[in-house]
């Protein structure tokens, strides 16, 4: 039964949660901008083996790697456990927001303008909770995804999570690619000359 209680603190954003989470942040930031680094959001979850965990995530102008999660990891792991602010066991992920990244605030959505997202709602906008398409502008509080050739305006408060979707560039894109390269600089050279 502990275990199970422990697990629902995490899963389900309360009160008490959104406090830690305030805390964790003020404990963590002024560490991480240290290293050139930005939080880039946090999160209560369970981890792959179902136990509670609290994610950090953490990026900087040329990426991270594993040894800035590793030095943000011990030096929060020994601030969270100086606080007590997470009652129970736990486990502290800390990791680069990656390709398909989560947004945690609406301003973060700014340089993804122009690229795919998948949204989910917390309640129905035009009787729908999902929503995929591309990010066309962000206001002051929504983004506009253009959706199946229409204009969908999703109020940022009612986001229950977003992000961002990547598209590998499969090896007939590569072609595609190679192949117009190469006819525009046979265009770009002067006649007589290759």
């Amino acid at each position: 039964m502990g275990q199970s209680v422990r697990s629902t603190f995490f899963l389900r954003m309360t009160q008490d949660n959104a406090k830690a989470l305030v805390r964790i942040r003020e404990l963590a930031e002024p560490y991480i901008e240290s290293l050139g680094l930005s939080l880039w959001g946090l999160e209560f979850g369970a981890s792959e083996g179902g136990h509670a965990a609290l994610r950090v995530f953490i990026d900087g102008p040329d990426g991270v790697d594993v040894e800035d999660c590793a030095r943000v990891s011990r030096q929060l792991g020994t601030a969270l456990d100086v606080e007590d602010l997470i009652h129970g066991s736990y486990h502290l992920e800390v990791s680069s927001p990656g390709l398909e990244r989560r947004f945690f605030e609406l301003s973060q959505l700014l340089p993804y303008v122009g690229g795919e997202l998948d949204v989910t709602l917390g309640a129905p906008v035009a009787e729908r909770k999902r929503f995929k398409g591309i990010l066309t502008a962000v206001e002051h509080d929504a983004l506009i995804l253009m959706c199946e050739g229409a204009p969908a305006r999703l109020p940022w408060n009612q986001v229950a999570k977003a992000r961002a979707v990547y598209r590998f560039e499969t090896p007939e894109d590569l072609k595609v690619k190679a192949r117009k390269k190469h006819i525009s600089r046979d265009k770009a050279a002067p006649s007589g000359q290759e």
